[in-house]
């Protein structure tokens, strides 16, 4: 590996194509008295990761080792966002001197320009109605040992409660509440939460709680959903659970949940974990889905399985007609479109570092663009809809920010077979392999990212060889067995 990295050193910077760099072995800035040690050891000199006019200069003469590997993860996380940008740029700069933001060229492009716009419109709606739920929401934060009774006057019009971060407290949604649309419980430990009134949504949703206990009397409610909770009890009033309608418990990552229920004079219950029902591989807690629900007067609790734009279970599914499951033409236009918006949801996750839920989205986007695009003719060099690599390689971003680099490996490889010439596909799968410390391994991805990468990105080509540096530097330091 020594003797290929030597001797397939790259042309100048200005040329045109890429190989993958030598191990940087020797300068012509410097002799080989200066590049050896008293016994007669060659020792490499790593060039600037950074301009070497800036102070923020990584340089492994001058400084120290372990300083000098620090900074491989701060490197990491600004390359990712230096790449956007200059791809963003670059394409913004080209469609402008071709016209092609003012006319489309093809019925293609005019269809993916309607779509997009649709799209655009889309997300206005979505943001507008994010705002106006929050503008409605009465928040109960951050309190301790407390014992209220909600009542109208208290709630200032307000229809939507959210309960966060309070700890040992007990609080009561009375019957005479009107209007309210829905409940949220997040971050609470200890608590004890009472719903008698009736929600518009009849919709309560939990996450992030322990030692939770939700009493829902009086009301029926026909969707509790929970993510990532421990110890939540639920308890449903007197045939407040039945079956036939359509009440479902619908948790993501949960442990320890118990559910009881009386139904025609019948006792019902359940207890449910995430890990002692079943995980499968090495899935992330809130990619455990399950459902909880009344079948033939029992309370079971199934795997849920992501189809379209809902959940359902294995059984519910073998219960349905083959023409009932089949994916129409215009199912498939709104799975792709769903596809685009769960795609944004990741990028947004992702943008305020909420890394976790941000592969969640582009998991939801990866099923339904498959599921959209299932028995249709793929694009040339491709063998699933543009949208599948594209989520792949940035949830294996939210993997390497997570720390789980076999996993950002997997979706890299994903990426890489449904569309080999990726560029970021590539890149990721160097990264994961650095971060592994594969480095022989991560040395021809990289150099593989380099060469598909386009002569115009440039702030692309720079991130890449740095990462390059880097892995050059590693594996040298390993074969010195520092």
């Amino acid at each position: 590996l020594l003797w290929f990295f030597r001797r397939f050193r790259p042309l100048s910077s200005s040329a045109h194509h890429h190989t993958v760099p030598h191990l940087p072995y020797a300068q012509p800035s410097r002799t080989m008295a200066e590049l050896t040690t008293n016994d007669g050891e060659e020792v490499p000199v790593i060039e600037d990761v950074t301009p070497s006019t800036g102070s923020g200069a990584i340089r492994r003469d001058g400084t120290n080792q372990g300083e000098y590997y620090n900074k491989w993860d701060k490197f990491v996380e600004d390359s990712d966002k230096a790449i956007e940008e200059e791809e963003t740029k670059a394409e913004a700069e080209s469609n402008e001197a071709l016209g092609k933001n003012k006319y489309a060229s093809s019925e293609a492009e005019k269809k993916d320009k309607e779509t997009n716009a649709a799209l655009k419109e889309a997300k206005k709606v979505w943001d507008k109605r994010a705002a106006l739920e929050e503008a409605a929401k009465f928040e109960v934060a951050d309190e301790t040992d407390a014992n209220v009774v909600l009542e109208h006057t208290a709630l200032g019009g307000k229809r939507v409660v959210l309960f966060k971060n309070c700890t040992n407290s007990t609080y009561e949604l009375p019957a005479e509440l009107q209007g309210m649309i829905k409940i949220f419980v997040e971050g609470c430990t200890g608590c004890t939460i009472t719903v008698k009134c009736k929600l518009v949504t009849s919709h309560l949703e939990v996450s992030h709680c322990e030692s939770l206990t939700l009493n829902l009397e009086e009301v029926m409610l026909h969707t509790v959903q929970l993510d990532l909770t421990d110890g939540v009890t639920l308890r449903f009033g007197e045939n407040l659970l039945v079956e036939g309608e359509g009440q479902k418990i619908y948790h993501a990552g949960v442990k320890n949940m118990d559910v009881f229920g009386h139904s025609a004079g019948r006792h019902l219950s359940a207890h449910a974990d995430y890990i002692a029902d079943g995980v499968e591989g090495t899935e992330l807690a809130e990619e455990q889905h399950f459902i909880t629900q009344v079948v033939q007067d029992e309370l079971v609790t199934e795997r849920a399985l992501k189809v379209g734009n809902r959940w359902a279970t294995q059984r519910e599914l073998d219960l349905e007609s083959v023409a009932a499951a089949s994916v129409t033409q215009r199912e498939r236009e709104e799975l792709a479109a769903e596809a685009e918006r769960s795609k944004l949801m990741g990028n947004q996750s992702f943008a305020a570092g909420e890394y976790a839920q941000a592969a969640v989205h582009y998991t939801m986007a990866i099923d339904q663009a498959g599921t959209a695009a299932a028995g249709q003719e793929p694009e040339a060099g491709t063998t699933d809809t543009p949208l599948v690599p594209i989520c792949y390689s940035n949830r294996a971003a939210c993997f390497l920010k997570l720390g789980q680099h076999e996993r950002a490996l997997e979706d890299a490889d994903c990426c890489i077979k449904h569309n080999p010439a990726f560029v970021k596909g590539h890149f990721r799968r160097g990264l994961s392999l650095h971060a592994m410390k594969r480095y022989p391994e991560a040395l021809p991805s990289l150099g593989r990212a380099l060469e598909l990468e386009v002569p115009k990105n440039k702030a692309s080509i720079k991130q890449i060889n740095d990462a390059i540096r880097f892995a050059e530097a590693k594996f040298a330091a390993a074969k010195r067995g520092n």
